[in-house]
């Protein structure tokens, strides 16, 4: 089914778009529209399945192709709607996740990829084959992973209850459960064979040195500060001889 950003086609064809508040209920050209047929990208853009804008009064005329549809209100008010390839982003330096359809962004949002020791693994792969609902993991205690698309062997992107701003993970990519359910979203909007792009690395190590200094770090901050305490102690002796001589 296509879906397209209601804001975006509403003044494209001339229509009247009113949304209450309160009941949530929304009005295209006057006509109301089924709630449970609409969508939503997780940062909230409403978006309506093309059949509901035929019921509201718009003649749609298709590509011979198949990958095209043209949307109009008489013979000014028209709009062309594409199908274009998605694509998916993974960013391991920002733990960030991000899935486009064509050159628009579908969903942004964080992750967290694989702790240091099963870090996730960089490259260019294509979803599954494996998309489950609910997968469970063979290596760890049969674990489950809600919402799996498998990304390479035993690494999926599933949703998880604990997504800290760090990598966590045995090597799976984690998407929240919580709030708007990014983990489903994505789940839901993925195809079998979608690219997926790896990328970036977490400084992992360079973060561990700075919070667990070597020994050798340690003994020189303590060398430096004897070095310090010896020269205000020399410094002190002499003045005190000084003064003692002048006398």
């Amino acid at each position: 089914m296509l879906f397209v950003p209601i804001e975006e086609i509403a003044p494209l064809l001339g229509w009247k778009l009113e949304i209450d508040q309160a009941s949530k209920q929304v009005f295209l050209n006057d006509q109301s529209l089924e709630a449970s047929k609409l969508r939503k990208l997780t940062n909230g853009t409403l978006l309506v399945p093309l059949n509901d804008l035929q019921h509201a009064g718009a003649t749609i005329a298709w590509s011979d192709d198949g990958m095209e549809v043209a949307v109009s209100n008489g013979f000014f008010k028209r709009a062309a709607i594409r199908f274009a390839a998605k694509h998916v982003e993974v960013d391991l330096s920002n733990q960030r996740l991000r899935a486009y359809q064509g050159a628009r962004l579908v969903l942004d949002n964080r992750i967290s990829s694989g702790r240091e020791g099963k870090r996730t693994p960089a490259g260019d792969f294509k979803a599954g084959p494996v998309k489950t609902p609910m997968h469970r993991s063979r290596l760890y205690h049969y674990a489950p992973m809600p919402w799996s698309v498998q990304v390479q062997q035993n690494i999926f992107i599933h949703g998880f209850q604990s997504v800290p701003s760090h990598p966590a993970s045995h090597g799976c990519i984690r998407l929240p459960l919580a709030g708007s359910n990014p983990a489903k979203w994505f789940y839901d909007w993925i195809d079998v064979g979608t690219p997926i792009s790896i990328k970036g690395h977490w400084p992992l190590s360079a973060i561990a040195q700075v919070e667990n200094p070597s020994l050798w770090d340690r003994l020189s901050y303590q060398a430096i500060l004897i070095a310090i305490a010896a020269i205000i102690v020399c410094g002190l002796s002499v003045l005190f001889i000084l003064q003692h001589r002048l006398r």
